[in-house]
């Protein structure tokens, strides 16, 4: 795919990252993700609540009881550094407490406090419902299956990783990508 030329008609440029297509769908998922997540802390700012929305799912998944570092990392699918990151702002917050584990001393053993026990049943109560109907009015129709689409990408991508998808294009390219030496 050739990038798109701008426009020479003095008409605002397009969305780039859009006309990019497949070529920049990640940056496109990450805008968007950025957008949704913007909105949510604006609304818990507005509350007057300092957790951000990328903590909520570390909250919630501590609601379910006392998870180490790396069953939470398991628990959400997301890296151990943003794990980390995170945790470390809600221990410093007061919304979670990192202890020795009694089963292993050699990891640490996180729960809620009991503040972060009352945020996370707060936020469940007055935004969930809320956020979850603000988000499927723009996934309404013709995006109805926008879930079962993005699960879709999620066991793809977890059956055969991009990079993997990539060398296979690369090593298989359609006549009009193959490369200039060939």
């Amino acid at each position: 795919m050739n990038s798109p030329a701008p426009p020479s008609n003095g008409a605002p440029p397009s969305d780039l990252i859009a006309d990019l297509g497949y070529m920049t769908l990640g940056s496109r998922f990450r805008r968007l993700g950025e957008r949704l997540q913007a909105g949510v802390a604006e609304a818990f700012r507005s509350a007057g609540y300092t957790v951000q929305p990328s903590q909520v799912p570390l909250l919630c998944a501590l609601r379910e009881g006392p998870a180490t570092v790396g069953g939470l990392v398991t628990r959400l699918d997301i890296s151990q550094p943003a794990v980390t990151r995170s945790l470390g702002q809600l221990v410093r917050d007061g919304l979670v407490h990192s202890s020795a584990s009694p089963h292993d001393a050699r990891q640490r053993e996180i729960r809620l406090t009991q503040q972060g026990t009352s945020v996370i049943d707060a936020l469940d109560a007055r935004f969930f419902r809320h956020v979850e109907a603000a988000v499927a009015s723009i996934c309404a129709p013709p995006a109805a299956n926008l879930l079962a689409y993005l699960d879709r990408l999620d066991a793809a991508l977890a059956r055969s990783p991009l990079a993997e998808r990539i060398a296979q294009a690369s090593a298989n390219p359609p006549n009009d990508m193959q490369s200039p030496d060939t």
